[in-house]
């Protein structure tokens, strides 16, 4: 489990390539007034060297980000202070495998490679002091008396395994853990936008136990999507997926709106219901029942009522999760796909 694990909010000043064998994009970071520098992996030490990663320009998850707005400059302590913020790739729902691809730290040729997705970024933000940066991952410093190597401020300070950690075997299963992902998020202040950026080493497995964040055996599920859950199994999480959902309904009777969510089984046996959940992104959940035919769709109309799922007009999120509270599957609609009343989004 990392030691000291945290996110840092700041402004860009300074942008750095060490070329080791270890190579990494380093980003000095102001922060009321102390120096920092994040420093982003982008080539693994293991084979494949080549890291999976997700660049998402247009991110939006308003729990997260509402909150990271709020913080003040400088490190905030996750465990200890905001335990809400962790992030876990396989079970959180910001990121699935699926969404990565791999990408090469440096390679001739436009659009292709680490440095090209982030150094602009970087470099937009150190001359736009209205763009901040969050870095989450292991935290160090303060190191008196010790320049940093890069910068040569004083007392070193930053952040490191700003990526994936957990799913990992071998000398670096120590630091594995739920909850306590790396990530590196932007936001431009002035049009109010984020974008995010989420890095994974391809020898990492995305089958990990809940409690500990190692792999699991391949006669065990996984947690979340990934490669670890494509394995035949009885019950997968992804064999579950929302494939549709009536967000804008025609109003009913005395003003109701009969807002409903489709699910399919995709995979070839019957899969079991029980304890399954649907949840808006504010959390409201409703709890599922009974079982689904191999390739059997099922409407599940919302009990806002209740304390069920709202599915707002001006966009949202849409997640299920399986019995043992895991993302099984999470979408996303904006307004422009609720204009027509009484129609339904398609996923």
């Amino acid at each position: 489990m990392l030691k000291n694990y945290q996110v840092l909010k700041g402004t860009a000043s300074a942008l750095a390539l060490d070329d080791d064998n270890d190579p990494h994009i380093e980003i000095r970071i102001e922060a009321d007034g102390v120096s920092y520098r994040i420093a982003l992996n982008v080539r693994s030490k293991m084979s494949p060297h080549d890291l999976l990663y997700a660049n998402i320009v247009d991110f939006k998850h308003p729990a997260l980000t509402d909150a990271l707005e709020a913080l003040p400059m400088g490190l905030t302590d996750i465990r200890k202070d905001h335990p809400e913020l962790a992030i876990d790739y396989v079970r959180g729902g910001l990121i699935e495998r699926e969404d990565m691809n791999v990408a090469p730290f440096q390679l001739s040729g436009p659009k292709n490679d680490l440095r090209e997705f982030i150094e602009p970024i970087v470099e937009e933000g150190i001359a736009d002091p209205d763009i901040h940066f969050y870095a989450f991952g292991e935290a160090w410093g303060p190191e008196h008396n010790k320049p940093d190597q890069y910068f040569d401020f004083e007392p070193g300070n930053g952040i490191h395994d700003i990526h994936m950690n957990q799913g990992d075997g071998g000398s670096f299963k120590a630091t594995n853990g739920p909850n306590q992902d790396g990530a590196l998020l932007v936001h431009f202040t002035d049009t109010d936008e984020w974008a995010a950026i989420f890095l994974c080493f391809q020898s990492q497995n995305w089958n990990t136990d809940g409690a500990t964040g190692d792999p699991v055996s391949d006669s065990r599920g996984g947690q979340g999507r990934g490669e670890g859950t494509r394995r035949p199994q009885p019950i997968v999480a992804s064999s579950l997926r929302i494939v549709a959902a009536l967000i804008n309904p025609v109003n009913g009777e005395g003003g109701t709106e009969a807002e409903t969510v489709t699910i399919i089984n995709r995979s070839d046996m019957e899969a079991s219901l029980e304890g399954w959940k649907l949840e808006d992104e504010n959390g409201r959940a409703q709890t599922l029942s009974g079982s689904l035919n191999a390739g059997e769709l099922r409407t599940i109309a919302l009990d806002a009522a209740a304390g069920g799922p709202q599915l707002a007009n001006r966009g949202g999120d849409i997640i299920l999760r399986n019995a043992d509270g895991a993302v099984a599957d999470r979408v996303g609609y904006g307004k422009s796909e609720t204009a027509n009343e009484g129609w339904t989004t398609i996923f």
